[in-house]
């Protein structure tokens, strides 16, 4: 009876692992009597990149004044992304005509003494808010725009000795 089990066993070891590999290899071939059907679909991709743009001026510094004419400059740098469009602009009012304040520290620009009077180009164009702009298009790095000059005219007598300034707001549209 032993060896008729043992038998048994065997045959049915034998059978399992005959099974195994068959059911292994239909899992892992392709039926060449079902041939896999495909179809195709697609799919949108999109980006965007948006305008964006800054402005910086360096600091337009005069010589002393002493009654003569004196100019000086302040280039404009503006870094847009490429194919940007944009204008610099003024966005302080001229205190009179086209004309700003520069104040003395401590004063008043209603008192003549401490003021000394200033005017702005662009080119030949005088800049006053939203007058004689730079335009121009962004390249997608910091690139000049342009310049501007400043001119205090010759005599303006009874200025009060001291540092004058103003802080000029530049507007940058895109």
């Amino acid at each position: 009876m032993k060896k008729r089990l043992l038998s048994k066993n065997y045959r049915i070891a034998k059978t399992t692992t005959a099974l195994t590999c068959l059911i292994g290899t239909m899992l892992f071939t392709q039926n060449p009597a079902m041939p896999l059907t495909t179809t195709t679909g697609s799919m949108v991709v999109s980006t965007s990149v948006a305008s964006t743009c800054t402005v910086s001026a360096g600091t337009m510094t005069f010589a002393a004044y002493a009654n003569s004419t004196i100019t000086a400059t302040s280039a404009i740098s503006v870094n847009c992304t490429n194919g940007t469009t944009y204008t610099v602009s003024f966005n302080d009012t001229p205190d009179t005509g086209s004309i700003y304040y520069l104040v003395r520290s401590g004063g008043t620009s209603a008192t003549a003494s401490d003021r000394i009077e200033v005017t702005f180009t662009n080119g030949s164009s005088t800049m006053t808010n939203a007058a004689a702009t730079i335009t121009g298009t962004g390249t997608g790095s910091s690139a000049a725009a342009g310049t501007i000059t400043g001119t205090i005219a010759g005599s303006q007598t009874g200025k009060t000795a001291g540092s004058f300034s103003k802080t000029m707001t530049l507007n940058l549209a895109y």
